[in-house]
Formats: structure tokens, C-alpha cells, sequence
């Protein structure tokens, strides 16, 4: 859409402006704020993006307030805007939304990862102040997914809020908060890309006669394609479709490229609304005993799990916060990120297109399921919001359906499993779909394509079976395509010691030696099995769970590679960066936050994308350590000087130093 800028004040500030197209006109600053239906005069001032729960939500207060609250704010339009039409695009609202111009109903919106978008046209007047009001309630609820989840449920509006201003005829903002224009690749190849192009038409009151839409596709600037058509179908729907000769693919990381698709409504010649997406081509598979295939090459998805919250702001994040956390996964060498349990924000999956990092994304079908029509329906909505927000991404392979959806807990969700996989291909018949699952269960065979969370070695005491357990998954169901969607084991970095003991994964001692171990292990039996199309870890960052009672932060889900507050990156955050990042050379040295050391005599583990090191203690060397097939670096038998030892590991590359302290007390 065309922007206009303009100076919009915090509340009933009347502006001046001429508009010929459609606007965007942000309402994120001057709400007032508080817990209970009726706005008082006790309310507070905030700004969009907000959570009520970034406090009380953080620390393992089980009790964090879910419930009701109220945000209001004033808003008047210039009267230049009389005789448009104007919505309103709320980003996000956990959970339940309901809408109010001047205590009148709109909406009411349920799901709380997804936007929707309602019409004020006939309830705010262009020149006179009105106010509105947008009550959420993150109150527990049995007919809206998720039911229940290993994460907090952040109350508010945590997305941002917008008003879109159009003429009265315009390309439709209130399909499912869709943009209203969908791109359909079908026969991509090195050769030609076939692309269709549908665009969704609203008018409220004229006619859609002498109309047309315009398609423009550009590569760098330069214009490869424009198209127009008159033709408006059933539905108010105009279809193009035209083909792309030799196209550049999107290839992943490795080179991420994107067209600039335009989008122009014009009537009787003038134009009255515009889209701009990116557009990138591929073609991808995954196979039952080779894995997958991005563009007709062998393409792993090597990444993470990551949830949406952080320390201090919860789930309130702005755009840099997004960068920084895709900035740190990048950093690793991640080529893919399993966006769980549910639909997150739009800006991420922008930047995750332009990074070439393939999303894996889902909505929030968790753990239980019961037969209550509603809840069924709010599936199927769920899934239509996400899939319909989302359908241009490039990043986007697949649809998820599903994560440990587990028949024993209420009813069974077999069928649901089946109706939400039709509904998927129904309304994109171009992407497969997916499923995370924990059991052995005939849902497993419903989505295109399935994955297992599997925490052999952290849960129970089997280190190294998950190849085992692959393999025999493998030969009973040769015919699914298979991978791992999560897998991991809790560490604080506050807790340390010589010793590898395996913890209580329910305790509060979850020294971070094992989360190292257990990786190095499953890493070691994963990577030697290529019909593995995916392996996600469990996860990126510790995130707030407010039941968990583990390490040394109550509330808190301690399996990330990186602490809550991103300012810490765990031992095993580096041994992947060494396995999976080929470019940023280094040698980096396990266990340095393990600063006093009790056993005299020791293994020295580093982790290296450069070939060997050699290890100096207080200067005198230890000779050289190759790195073995997951790049590990051993010393053995290593003998630590009573008192000070400063460890240095380095090579023609880089070099890593620390200070550990032996007592003189120890035998």
C-alpha cells in the first residue's frame, strides 16, 4: 500500500491530509490501560506493543493474571476522509479480542497469534472524536487452542494495532487479515517458474465496473513482467497467471533471492489501492530414504525450535529484537527455524525470507484435543488465518498441524488431525504439511510429512538411542518421511561442575557439563542418518514457563542454547556453530564457565570449524587435538596446576583463552 506520512498525535489530535490511495495509519502510541472490563480513571499509559503479564508472567507465578483488561484510546480522522472506508488490523490479541467504537460492538476475535481485521466504516465520522476500546482476555478457555502448552500465555496486544483507510472499492484488507493477494508457484525449475496471481476485491457500496488490476514483477529494479486484467470472476476474485522464463531461485541461505511483485488497483484509471510483496522461487521435496531437497540438491534442515518471548519484555517485541534473535541463530549456522507452538509475527517471517532461513511454521494444536464443535472451529480458523496471512512467504515450505497431540490425555484427535490436513491442501495446494508428534499413533501417517520429539538421555536414561530409535521407526513405516523436531536437555549457566552426573530433568540442579554431553551424543547419531529430512533442537533461547521449577530461575524452560536474555550463549550453542557454520572460523573451549575446579587430573573438550588445535596451560603445551566427526577436540589425562591455570586453545585460525582455579585442598 501507498503510505502518506503524517503527524499523529496520541489522542484526538485532528490532522490534514489529502489521500488518493489506500493508507496505513499506525494508533500504536497514547492507549490507556487496565485489568477489568470498564476503562477508570486509575488507567495507565502504554504503548503498543504491550503485555500485562511481562512481570507477574516471568518468575514462576503460576497465578500470573489471565484475564480481563481494557485498552482505550480517542481517535479522530481528518474530514478529508469522508466517504472512505476504514478498518482496523489489530497485529495480535491474547486471546479473546472484543472490539468497541463509542461503547458500540464490532468484533470479537479468538486466537491469539494470528491478526484480524474489522471494518468502522459506518461507526467512525471523519471530523468528530470517537473513542475505541478493545477489551482482551487471556482467561483459560476450553474451545480456543492452545488448551494448554509448555509456555506463558501473555495477555494483550503485543503486535501493534493499525488503521487502513481506502476508497470504497479497494483489494480486500479484511479477508482473514490477508493481504488480499495470493501468489501461486506451480512448475518451478532452473528453467521457468509458473506463477498465478489472485486478487481479492472489496467494494461496500459502488460497483467494481471499470476496474482492472495491474501485476508488475521486478529483478533489482528492472521490470520483468506487467500484466492487466479486467476480468473480475465470481467472488469478486481477478486471476492472472504468466511465466517466468530461466528464473532466479531462492536458494536457502546460501543465496536468498527475491522478486518485487506489485499489485495496482485502478477504476476508470485511476489508481485506488497497491500491494508489494517479495517473491521468491523454489521447488523443494523431502524423500523417505534421502531426506530433502531444496531446488534438486540435498538441502538438511539443520535449526531450532524458538518461542516468541524474552527476558523483561515477554512477548511486547519490537523489530530489532527480532533481528538480534535471528542475528544469533544465523550466527550458529542454522539454515531453518520451527516457529512453535503457534503463528508469530509477519516482520519475522519477512526478515526469515530475506535471510534464506526456511520456517517451519504452525498453529497452536497442542497436547490436547476435545470433540467440542467450537473448538474445532477455532482450529479451522486458526489454520485459515495462518495460512491465508502467510501464503506469500517464500520461507514458508510447509504447513504445521499438530504438536504431541496425545490420545491419552481427552479425546482423540485422529479425525481432527485428518480434517485439518485436507483443509491445508484446500486452501494451498502448493505446500505439504506436518505434524510434531512424541508417540506412536495413526495420526503420524496423516501430514505429508512427520517429525518426532525425542529426548533420549534427558527424560530417561538412553543417551545415544536416538539412532537406534530412528532406524526402527525408519523400517516400520518406510514409506513416511521423517525427522526430528525437537530434541534437547535443560542447562543453567549459573550451575557447574567436573563431574557428568545425569540430572533429575524435573529438579533444580541442571548443571550445563550434561546439556554439552547430551548433544555432542544425539548430534553424533543424527548426522550419520541422511533419511532424516529435518533435526530441530529444543531450543534456541530458555523461555518462561510458568510451572517448571528447574535450575536456578523459577518459571523458567532451561533447554535453550542461549539464556532468556540472549546475553549468554551456552556451551552447545558452539558446538553447533562448529558443525553447522563453515564460514566464522574459531576454536572454542567447553566447561570455561566452570571456573573452579575440583579434579586435578582432567578432559579438556574444544570445539572447532578449523581444523586442529593445540592446548598451552600456563604456557607450557599439551601438543595438538584433532577434531573428530562432530568437530570435538579431546585432551585426556590432562594434569591442571594447583591455583591459577590459564587454558589457551588456539590455531592458525583463532584462539580461545579462560582462567580456571584449582583448590589446593583437593587430593
Amino acid at each position: 500500500m501507498k503510505k502518506v506520512l503524517f503527524l499523529l498525535f496520541l489522542i484526538g489530535t485532528t490532522f490534514t491530509v489529502s489521500i488518493s490511495a489506500s493508507v496505513n495509519i499506525p494508533l500504536n502510541d497514547g492507549w490507556l490501560f487496565n485489568r477489568g472490563f470498564q476503562a477508570s480513571s486509575g488507567m495507565t499509559k502504554v504503548n503498543l506493543p504491550h503485555t500485562w503479564n511481562a512481570e507477574d508472567g516471568m518468575f514462576g507465578n503460576t497465578d500470573y493474571y489471565r484475564g480481563l483488561c481494557n485498552y482505550t484510546r480517542k481517535l479522530q480522522l481528518p474530514i478529508q476522509y469522508q466517504g472512505k472506508r476504514i478498518f482496523l488490523k489489530v497485529g495480535a490479541a491474547q486471546t479473546v479480542a472484543d472490539v468497541f467504537v463509542d461503547h458500540h460492538f464490532v468484533t470479537q476475535h479468538k486466537g491469539g497469534y494470528t491478526a484480524f481485521v474489522a471494518e468502522l466504516t459506518d461507526l467512525i465520522k471523519p471530523g468528530k472524536e470517537s473513542t475505541l476500546e478493545i477489551r482482551v482476555n487471556n482467561a483459560p478457555t476450553m474451545d480456543i487452542a492452545p488448551i494448554c502448552g509448555d509456555f506463558n500465555i501473555f495477555g494483550g496486544l503485543y503486535r501493534g494495532v493499525e488503521l487502513i483507510v481506502t476508497d470504497d472499492v479497494c483489494i480486500a484488507p479484511d479477508y482473514y487479515a490477508s493481504s488480499g493477494v495470493f501468489f501461486t508457484q506451480t512448475e518451478v525449475t532452473e528453467k521457468k517458474a509458473a506463477l498465478k496471481i489472485e486478487t481479492l476485491l472489496s467494494s461496500k457500496e459502488t460497483s467494481l465496473d471499470g476496474c482492472e488490476v495491474e501485476f508488475q514483477l521486478y529483478d533489482r529494479g528492472k521490470q520483468l513482467r506487467r500484466l492487466v486484467c479486467n476480468e473480475i470472476s465470481e467472488g469478486n476474485k481477478v486471476v492472472m497467471t504468466t511465466t517466468i522464463d530461466n528464473p532466479h531461485l531462492w536458494n536457502g541461505v546460501k543465496d536468498p533471492f527475491l522478486y518485487q511483485a506489485v499489485v495496482i488497483l485502478r477504476k476508470n484509471g485511476r489508481e485506488i489501492d497497491r500491494r508489494q510483496e517479495a517473491i521468491g522461487f523454489r521447488y523443494y521435496h523431502a524423500d523417505a530414504d534421502k531426506g530433502f531437497f531444496l531446488n534438486g540438491k540435498p538441502y538438511r534442515l539443520n535449526g531450532v525450535n524458538m518461542h516468541q518471548d524474552r527476558a523483561e519484555i515477554a512477548t511486547a517485541l519490537r523489530q530489532y529484537n527480532h533481528d538480534e534473535d535471528l542475528d544469533i541463530v544465523q550466527e550458529m549456522g542454522c539454515n531453518a527455524i520451527r516457529l512453535s507452538h503457534y503463528p508469530q509475527s509477519k516482520y519475522l517471517h519477512q526478515q526469515m525470507d530475506r535471510r534464506g532461513l526456511v520456517a517451519w511454521a504452525e498453529i497452536p494444536f497442542v497436547n490436547v484435543y476435545v470433540t467440542n464443535p467450537n473448538y474445532d472451529e477455532n482450529l479451522r480458523q486458526q489454520l485459515k488465518e495462518l495460512i491465508l496471512q502467510n501464503y506469500n512467504h517464500p520461507c514458508i515450505l510447509f504447513w504445521g498441524l499438530f504438536n504431541e497431540i496425545n490420545s491419552g490425555w481427552l479425546d482423540r484427535p485422529s479425525k481432527m488431525a485428518k480434517d485439518l490436513h485436507d483443509l491445508a491442501h484446500q486452501l494451498d495446494p502448493s505446500r505439504p504439511t506436518m505434524g510434531a508428534s512424541n508417540q506412536d499413533d495413526d495420526f503420524n501417517g496423516t501430514p505429508d510429512l512427520i517429525a518426532f520429539n525425542k529426548y533420549f538421555g534427558w527424560y530417561d536414561d538412553k543417551m545415544g538411542e536416538i539412532g537406534n530409535w530412528a532406524d526402527n521407526e525408519h523400517r516400520k513405516h518406510p514409506e513416511r518421511k521423517m525427522g526430528i523436531s525437537e530434541y534437547g536437555a535443560g542447562a543453567c549457566v549459573f550451575q557447574q561442575t567436573d563431574s557428568l552426573i545425569h540430572p533429575d530433568p524435573l529438579g533444580q540442579w541442571h548443571p550445563e557439563n550434561w546439556q554439552t554431553y547430551y548433544h555432542i551424543r544425539n548430534w553424533t547419531e543424527l548426522q550419520k542418518r541422511p533419511y532424516l529430512w529435518c533435526n530441530f533442537i529444543w531450543c534456541m533461547f530458555d523461555f518462561a514457563s510458568a510451572g517448571r521449577r528447574e535450575g536456578t530461575i523459577p518459571g523458567r524452560n532451561d533447554k535453550g542454547l542461549v539464556t532468556y536474555d540472549r546475553r549468554t550463549k551456552k556451551d552447545a550453542y558452539y558446538f553447533y556453530k562448529a558443525n553447522w557454520n563453515k564460514d566464522d572460523q574459531f576454536v572454542y573451549i567447553a566447561g570455561k564457565r566452570n571456573t573452579l575446579r575440583s579434579c586435578k587430573t582432567t578432559i579438556i573438550l574444544a570445539f572447532s570449524n578449523s581444523g586442529p588445535a593445540s592446548l598451552y596451560i600456563n604456557g607450557k603445551s599439551y601438543g595438538q587435538a584433532f577434531p573428530d566427526n562432530v568437530n570435538v577436540l579431546q585432551w585426556k589425562n590432562v594434569t591442571l596446576d594447583t591455583g591459577v591455570n590459564t587454558i589457551e586453545v588456539k590455531n592458525k585460525h583463532s584462539k580461545d583463552t579462560c582462567t580456571w582455579v584449582l583448590s589446593d585442598t583437593i587430593d
